[in-house]
């Protein structure tokens, strides 16, 4: 969330009252730690103090200021933290593992912002484990594909910590931090709420000022609005429009031959055409293929439509890969990306896999 920041030497006149202070264990009398007040840009040191005997520290800065804030012992040991004016937190340690031993007193926003650096954690040593295992067995496909659901669950847990954090309090530094962890394909919504609530408590916040250019400028998908048209060639040459299938249930889905998750995710989708076709559902197949490592990437497509069964007919790309026509339309920064329609075109649900979209479709046609 908070990137490697330069360090400033500067040290402000301090006051006379402490502010955070503690016990920070297993560091010798006489150590200098840190009170730094962090920007988008840079790192300011706001404080120092020692570290007695027993470990007893505290600084005397006053938090005058809302911001992300960071306790640090050296650039390697630290933890960050979410401080609002004049709060005065007792944060207790051990000195040779500050962020797995910390805990807070007397900051709400500090604990939810451990709360998200956890999630984060977490699904790092879960998609360390997986990676492992893959590399391993490299030639598994039924192991892929295990692991694959097991990357996925890891992540949905993740973003259902982040997106409690959001819901809880949408104007705070810590949604700020969860909801850039997101999909803003998939979580506009959030990130809207956020720009939303902030600009109404924080809208000077170098922070807030950043994202708020970045929503300013997302294609807007929400559930709600209408799927923007296009027009791609089918293998063909025939050229397909989204308008062209109005009056079904449409699945817009890119995708590529080359991408993993997305040939991992095929099976779903096919079992939801084979279910739901009849009743009106039907596929588009948006192919990102065209990289430009891909030698033959027309053939590699075709390859992957038959390999992996994809039997409706609704499959174009323009083969650029990346400098696809449709990357900027639809505001493209990762697929597998997914946008379920209605019949006059309006988009009823976004990303949805698996058990989720066989979900969504049940709720649909029953």
């Amino acid at each position: 969330m908070l990137t490697t920041l330069l360090f400033s030497c500067g040290e402000e006149q301090r006051t006379n009252n402490n502010s955070i202070s503690g016990i920070i264990t297993n560091l010798s009398e006489g150590t200098k730690i840190y009170l730094d007040y962090l920007t988008p840009q840079q790192l300011y040191t706001k404080d120092s103090a020692i570290v007695d005997e027993e470990g007893n520290y505290a600084f005397n800065y006053i938090i005058e200021t809302v911001g992300y804030y960071r306790l640090r012992i050296n650039n390697q040991n630290f933890i960050n933290l979410v401080l609002n004016v004049d709060e005065k937190p007792i944060i207790n340690g051990n000195g040779s593992n500050l962020m797995d031993s910390y805990t807070i007193e007397g900051s709400d926003e500090s604990n939810k912002l451990k709360q998200f650096n956890l999630a984060y954690k977490t699904n790092a040593l879960i998609q360390d484990s997986i990676g492992r295992v893959y590399q391993s067995n490299p030639n598994d496909p039924n192991l892929f594909v295990q692991l694959q659901q097991a990357k996925f669950g890891a992540i949905t847990k993740m973003n259902d910590t982040y997106m409690s954090l959001i819901n809880e309090n949408p104007a705070s530094l810590v949604s700020l931090a969860a909801v850039q962890q997101l999909d803003p394909k998939v979580s506009s919504d959030l990130y809207k709420k956020v720009d939303e609530a902030m600009s109404k408590t924080m809208s000077d916040n170098p922070w807030f000022t950043d994202f708020h250019k970045k929503v300013e400028s997302m294609v807007d998908l929400f559930v709600g609005q209408p799927a923007p048209d296009f027009t791609l060639n089918d293998p063909n040459g025939n050229a397909i429009s989204l308008s062209s299938l109005k009056g079904k249930v449409v699945l817009i889905d890119f995708w590529a031959s080359w991408c993993r998750p997305c040939r991992a995710e095929n099976p779903n989708v096919v079992k939801a055409y084979n279910k739901y076709n009849k009743k009106g559902f039907d596929i588009l197949s948006v192919s990102l293929d065209g990289m430009p490592q891909q030698q033959n990437a027309k053939q590699n497509w075709l390859d992957a439509i038959d390999k992996d069964g994809l039997i409706w007919k609704n499959h174009v790309s323009d083969l650029k890969g990346w400098s696809s026509s449709v990357v900027p339309v639809y505001g493209i920064e990762g697929i597998p990306f997914t946008l379920l329609i209605d019949k006059e075109g309006i988009i009823i649900g976004k990303n949805l896999r698996g058990q989720e979209l066989e979900k969504k479709l049940a709720e649909v046609f029953n």
